[in-house]
């Protein structure tokens, strides 16, 4: 059994607390950090996480979903946690990274929609949908000294469904879907939960990404947002000034039949992620495919506890 400390909490949610921690392996002298899931205490909040750790372990490899190292129960004061130890995001969240420095360029946006969508084609193979996928809920790791662009990797699995499990909500008309409103596809505000809302969600971070504002900032209120999806099916708008390819990809994420619109694998061959052909892209997919290929895909091996100790 690992030794560790939590350190400090990196973000709370409904079902777990995330705190970055110090760990020691049986067999290493060292300590390193990672950030760890904490369970609260509440038998939803453990039966949640060893949902995420199951689907997790089905993504193992694949450099743009995070990882799970291993898991732990702990005694606590009052209860029992249930605790994930998991790769520490040093950079923090995509939603940072927007809200720090406003817009991207385009060449960065195609380069992290490439991962994203590498990462939902791996996600998708496994009859698995997100169902929440925003800037938040991205996170930022380097790749190497020359690039100037971070590995993004999807993480937080704590809403997501297999398809068996959509099938059986819609099925007995129970309609919980439980999203962040402004990433929601119009099927999916009715109940109707596929792999197509994650397409839609990653249009509306597309959009955010490359203006630097959400998809829906015009929207006053929630219950308008909710209106303008379920009863109008509306997309949100297209921007002015964006590349004919940027305009092209993003109609493809906001088509309304879900069963029509397209599908990660097929949109890692559109143009505005597949091609260099832009002018103003001065790299590639490629170049981010040879980068990273060297890199460790693991960062619990590359963060030792003295790298985040004060200096002075």
């Amino acid at each position: 059994m690992a030794a560790w400390k939590r350190l400090q909490v990196l973000g709370r949610g409904s079902y777990a607390t995330v705190y970055l921690s110090a760990v020691c392996l049986p067999e290493e002298s060292n300590w390193k950090v990672v950030a760890v899931k904490s369970s609260r205490p509440f038998p939803y909040s453990v039966a949640s996480l060893q949902k995420e750790k199951k689907l997790l372990e089905s993504f193992k490899n694949c450099k743009e979903i995070i990882q799970c190292y291993f898991d732990q129960y702990v005694r606590e004061k009052y209860y029992v946690s249930y605790n994930l130890f998991m790769e520490l995001a040093p950079y923090g969240s995509l939603g940072d990274l927007i809200r720090k420095g406003g817009a991207l360029s385009e060449a960065e946006v195609r380069i992290y929609t490439y991962m994203l969508l590498k990462g939902l084609r791996c996600i998708h193979g496994k009859g698995v949908v997100h169902c929440d996928l925003k800037p938040d809920n991205i996170l930022l790791f380097p790749t190497s000294e020359s690039c100037r662009w971070y590995q993004v990797k999807i993480a937080d699995f704590g809403l997501a469904k297999t398809r068996e499990e959509a099938k059986f909500e819609f099925g007995y008309g129970q309609m919980r879907f439980r999203g962040t409103a402004s990433y929601m596809s119009p099927e999916s505000v009715i109940g109707v939960i596929g792999t197509a809302l994650d397409i839609w969600s990653l249009g509306c971070i597309v959009i955010e990404m490359i203006t630097g504002l959400g998809a829906w900032r015009h929207v006053e209120s929630q219950e308008d947002l909710m209106l303008k999806l379920a009863l109008h099916e509306e997309a949100p708008p297209i921007p002015d000034g964006l590349s004919f390819l940027c305009k092209d990809f993003l109609s493809k994420c906001f088509v309304k039949d879900p069963t029509h619109r397209s599908a990660a694998a097929m949109l890692l061959n559109h143009p505005f992620v597949n091609s260099a052909e832009n002018n103003n892209m001065e790299t590639s997919h490629t170049t981010y495919q040879n980068s990273s290929q060297s890199f460790p895909t693991s960062s619990f091996f590359s963060y030792n506890l003295f790298d985040y100790l004060p200096r002075n």
